[in-house]
């Protein structure tokens, strides 16, 4: 099954970037570090976590390195103990959104794009069928056994390959897109005076 999936994935995964690319090119700085009603998470922080949500789910899950953000021109995106943002409390949720601004979150997003659907082409299609070990390898990485961040990632365990990148690269980013868009809408509404 995983090889039919292959172009379908590609597809499904580069509009994901396409509406991430969107949003926070359209976003202003203030909307960026902006929390749209209490205990919301702050724009930015959401944007971040989905970009980094892909690099985790590609790189070390899928292709079982290191993720892009680990490399030396991109470590600034990946503060320490920030993981990819799952589990993370509201306070560091803050602060990663307004350490990382969004011109640098769109430059991730470019190169990250260009990596995950170069890796995605190159992948022979069976690969797609293996089932995902998240406690092996690189996806095994202490940090992410963490209860509070495995909680958020333990059903992912024990699927195939092209399911685990469905679920984080294309449905998780499409209701963070929805989200984000709501909370710009109210965003915006609030600043318009009547």
């Amino acid at each position: 099954m995983g090889g039919n999936m292959k172009p379908l994935l590609e597809f499904q995964m580069n509009a994901s970037f396409n509406v991430l690319k969107s949003t926070i090119d359209g976003v202003t700085d203030h909307e960026w570090t902006s929390r749209p009603y209490p205990k919301a998470n702050v724009v930015g922080f959401t944007l971040w976590h989905c970009l980094r949500t892909i690099d985790w789910a590609i790189n070390c899950v899928g292709a079982g390195a290191d993720e892009m953000a680990e490399q030396p021109q991109w470590r600034d995106v990946k503060p320490d103990a920030t993981f990819f943002g799952a589990g993370l409390s509201a306070d560091k949720a803050d602060w990663v959104a307004h350490t990382i601004g969004r011109r640098r979150a769109g430059e991730y997003l470019d190169a990250l794009r260009a990596e995950s659907l170069g890796w995605l082409r190159a992948l022979p299609p069976n690969d797609l069928n293996r089932v995902v070990d998240l406690k092996a390898l690189r996806g095994g990485k202490p940090e992410h056994l963490e209860p509070a961040v495995w909680a958020e990632i333990a059903d992912l365990n024990g699927i195939p390959l092209w399911q685990f990148l469905a679920r984080p690269c294309v449905m998780h980013i499409r209701v963070h897109y929805g989200e984000v868009t709501a909370q710009l809408e109210a965003l915006r509404a609030a600043a318009t005076p009547s």
